[in-house]
């Protein structure tokens, strides 16, 4: 007699939507998870970047690739006959969106270097 558990059944349940898991700072979880929740506003940003801005902050969202892929599951039974329920994975995500808080401006405070973006060549060519 096998005393080995037969684990957990995994199933796929993909329904083509795309899912993005956004990883919030700390202070905009405060405020979330506060008795009076902010509206937050999606925002066109500078350089064609988008921005969330909330109350007191604004954000610049960033795409950044995972090492590991996460799996978004939730309970899934088989077939109604079947008493053991397992887990059905709904989507797979390879990348998450990182809120890096943009620095407000002060009077008089000479603004950032402006940061080169594009392709190699545009990057590059100038000094040949």
């Amino acid at each position: 007699m096998s005393s080995q558990n037969q684990g957990i059944p995994f199933y796929n349940a993909s329904d083509s939507s795309g899912f993005r898991l956004i990883e919030i700072p700390p202070e905009l979880e405060t405020l979330l998870q506060g008795p009076n929740p902010p509206v937050l506003y999606l925002e066109p940003g500078p350089d064609d970047m988008a921005t969330l801005r909330s109350p007191e902050h604004t954000y610049n969202l960033k795409q950044k690739n995972t090492s590991n892929s996460l799996f978004l599951v939730k309970p899934y039974t088989a077939d109604a006959a079947s008493p053991q329920q397992g887990v059905a994975a709904v989507a797979t995500i390879k990348e998450t969106v990182e809120l890096e808080r943009v620095k407000k401006m002060t009077d008089g405070e000479p603004a950032p270097p402006a940061k080169t973006v594009g392709k190699w060549h545009e990057r590059f060519a100038h000094g040949r």
